[in-house]
């Protein structure tokens, strides 16, 4: 019999329920069994949920403990992960990372390492990673620009469910049948706070419109006051699936705001699973949602856009329901139809199997990522508490101090 495939999936909060986490957990729990052991290591506290979901499916999770993580060198402090963890004996290392090198991914030299990037901000410029996988073509591009190897990248939107509910939320808020109800759902993050959800609303909204947000930030329920909204709720933040599916049942346009944008944008890819049509704006920041929207709505740039995107969709019942079933046949193709766990499973399948031919190709196409590097006018890079400058082919490291020092 032939032997399974060893994946440990190492991740710093890895059971919580963010995106980023939730991806991460998803291709945990999906591989195929048969063919692949998983270990799981996470760090800080753990969702009752995503542990039992991860139990239910086979994951043997492992609990790694630290005192807390140094603010230079993303070096976890006092850990006991290589008391649980040895590199020799995975074939693969799978991570979920911000984009630049990560701690202790690059300080691995035996088992390969994949990485899952899931932020715009850099590209790991270190010799680690054998592959890397991506939430949407933008961020694979970004990344490529950013001085990422884009042939070792694949695009993998993983994480589509179809609705986990057909009931909505109308007769629990006191809503009648003939609302017209419009919003989105968001983490109760200032950060992220977009006024122009509801600046475009407050230009169009008649009697026979509620606004409605799920979580977000308490700036929305101060501005919906400073513009006087009539009809205007927001309701407390929730991870429950099956109430967030009843609230998207609930509306009739998925109007989101968000101030950094997305660099894949779920909120959309199941709002349109809901049969939704959808609005989402132009951000300083990420803007993959402007592809996974599609042809499930509008993508708009300014408030005035917004506000005529939405005062025609208010207006004009059949084309909501129209540009909704596009939506959804669109995200379905997509996001339910393609197996992107079979694509995961191949990469791995394809460097374990082939594993010095692969090794060759990774070293050519760093070397020449090096050499583009060296001949540019500028660049960067960060590893560990160094940073790495060249300048017109000069190589300059410059080592921070920590505070004491």
């Amino acid at each position: 019999m032939k032997n399974k495939i060893k994946i440990a999936f190492i991740k710093y909060n890895g059971l919580l329920q963010y995106g980023t986490e939730k991806w991460f957990q998803n291709l945990a729990a999906r591989i195929d069994k048969s063919k692949f052991d998983v270990d799981f290591f996470y760090t800080g506290t753990a969702e009752a949920s995503r542990l039992n979901f991860l139990i239910k499916n086979n994951v043997n999770v492992i609990k790694v403990n630290l005192s807390g993580v140094d603010r230079l060198t993303g070096e976890w402090l006092d850990t006991d992960l290589f008391d649980k963890f040895d590199e020799k004996q995975y074939d693969i290392i799978q991570t979920a990372i911000a984009g630049d090198a990560a701690w202790p991914f690059y300080t691995f030299k035996t088992a390969p390492v994949v990485h899952s990037i899931h932020i715009d901000r850099a590209a790991d410029m270190s010799d680690c990673y054998w592959h890397q996988f991506f939430l949407s073509e933008w961020l694979l591009n970004k990344n490529a620009r950013l001085g990422g190897i884009k042939k070792l990248g694949t695009v993998v939107p993983l994480g589509a469910n179809m609705p986990f509910s057909g009931e909505n939320l109308r007769e629990e808020l006191g809503i009648q049948k003939d609302k017209i109800v419009i919003g989105f759902h968001q983490r109760p993050d200032d950060g992220i706070y977009s006024d122009i959800p509801l600046k475009a609303f407050s230009k169009v909204q008649d009697r026979n419109c509620v606004f409605i947000i799920l979580g977000g930030s308490k700036k929305y329920s101060l501005q919906a006051q400073k513009l006087k909204l009539e009809n205007f709720i927001q309701l407390e933040a929730t991870s429950d699936l099956e109430y967030v599916s009843k609230f998207l049942n609930t509306l009739d346009i998925f109007a989101h705001g968000r101030r950094d944008g997305e660099t894949f944008g779920y909120v959309f890819m199941e709002a349109l699973l809901h049969k939704l049509p959808c609005i989402g704006h132009y951000s300083f920041s990420a803007n993959a949602h402007k592809d996974t929207i599609g042809r499930g709505g509008y993508f708009v740039y300014t408030v005035g856009q917004y506000k005529n995107k939405l005062k025609l969709l208010i207006e004009n019942e059949s084309l909501r329901k129209e540009i909704a079933q596009r939506g959804f046949d669109e995200a379905k193709h997509k996001y339910i139809d393609t197996d992107y766990v079979k694509i995961v499973e191949n990469v791995y399948e394809d460097i374990v199997n082939n594993k010095e031919q692969r090794k060759k190709e990774l070293r050519k196409l760093q070397k020449i990522r090096d050499i583009k590097e060296h001949f540019a006018m500028f660049s960067r890079k960060k590893l560990g508490d160094k940073r790495i400058f060249i300048i017109l082919g000069f190589k300059f490291i410059i080592k921070k101090r920590k505070r004491g020092n």
